[in-house]
């Protein structure tokens, strides 16, 4: 019995990343980007400033990065043994962002404490003023683009945002947690019928309103329909943004190539491998160094960025920590409160336009 029942709900996971493939622009206007004030903050000021912290100085950094964890993480937990040490040997300062709950909250109140940081550390950083940059992953690349699609005052201080197996479109593994009653209010916003996902479409949020360097992975389990690639009129990837400010990189296509000519197998980059693998480093810090349009590229690849499994720049400690990231999740959300169904409301913000 438990085996039909996994298999069913394999079977509403499919059925729901394939519905949501097929759901574009082309089914509902679209909308401009808001313009304008900021939506007002209705979270505490402690709570919000609380939120912010800086694991480490770098004195004389040339750059700000905000980092934003994924669901059922912590900062530590997701940066501290994959970006953290890179991107001080490179002298970028990091800030974390740790949301309540892990990311479990209404997306719309983890939008408040995104655009928080982003004001708050631009104010309080010499090498922010001229705009910070982002690096999330996977729920925390969608919280981002809520928030630089509806808060237009803090999307004038981003200059780019990297995001690392985003789940713009929602997330297929979202739907065995929902029915297994492990549900939240950002996880049933993250089901692919979710109003949440239809009103960010909606109002452009399928485009990149600042430089937008995506990093995903046809092989990447968690964030799927992931493998489509770009010229469908209505087959979408959950990972990828439109506009002429995203860049979308599947390393496993381009990495396959380079393989194939190195007369190599193709090496499969997973959802949490994106973090630490050689050739994402290689993309992030290429978007990173890029001071004209602000995007990475994969272009810059080369085979032993592709071979090598595990950025050089990371050390062998933080190699062994590697696999504890992804099971995280699956330890954090059983102790979350079950809630959020019936979805929650659109807050009124997103309609004023």
């Amino acid at each position: 019995m438990a085996k039909w029942k996994f298999v069913s709900i394999a079977v509403l996971a499919l059925s729901a990343a394939l519905s949501l493939s097929t759901y574009s622009a082309d089914t509902a206007e679209v909308k401009s980007v808001q313009t304008g004030k900021d939506p007002e903050l209705t979270e505490d000021l402690g709570r919000l400033r609380s939120a912010v912290t800086c694991p480490v100085s770098v004195p004389g950094a040339s750059q700000v990065v905000l980092l934003i964890h994924g669901t059922g993480m912590t900062p530590k937990i997701n940066w501290d043994h994959t970006l953290l040490q890179p991107l001080i040997q490179q002298e970028y300062q990091p800030y974390y962002l740790e949301v309540p709950q892990r990311l479990f909250l209404d997306t719309q109140t983890t939008a408040e404490f995104i655009s928080y940081a982003v004001k708050n550390v631009t104010q309080e950083h010499e090498a922010a003023k001229g705009g910070i940059s982002i690096i999330s992953w996977s729920a925390g690349g969608l919280a981002t683009q809520w928030t630089l699609t509806f808060y237009p005052e803090t999307r004038a201080r981003v200059k780019r945002h990297i995001a690392i197996g985003p789940s713009y479109r929602g997330s297929w593994m979202m739907v065995p947690l929902f029915y297994f009653n492990l549900y939240s209010p950002a996880v049933v916003q993250q089901l692919p019928w979710s109003n949440f996902l239809s009103t960010l479409e909606m109002f452009s949020g399928m485009t990149a309103h600042v430089p937008t360097t995506n990093i995903g992975s046809s092989t990447d389990l968690f964030i799927q329909p992931g493998f489509f690639g770009e010229g469908w009129a209505r087959l979408k990837d959950a990972w990828r943004l439109g506009g002429p400010l995203a860049h979308n990189i599947d390393l496993f296509k381009a990495c396959a190539s380079k393989a194939i000519e190195a007369r190599s197998l193709p090496r499969i980059f997973t959802h949490d491998s994106l973090l630490w693998e050689a050739a994402s480093h290689v993309v992030i810090m290429d978007a990173l160094r890029n001071t004209d349009t602000y995007l990475g590229s994969a272009d810059i690849l080369e085979w032993k960025d592709c071979r090598l499994r595990v950025a050089p720049s990371i050390d062998e400690i933080s190699r062994t920590k590697h696999a504890n990231i992804l099971p995280e999740l699956f330890k954090y959300a059983p102790t979350q409160p079950k809630g959020g169904w019936p979805e929650v409301a659109i807050r009124p913000y997103a309609f004023e336009h």
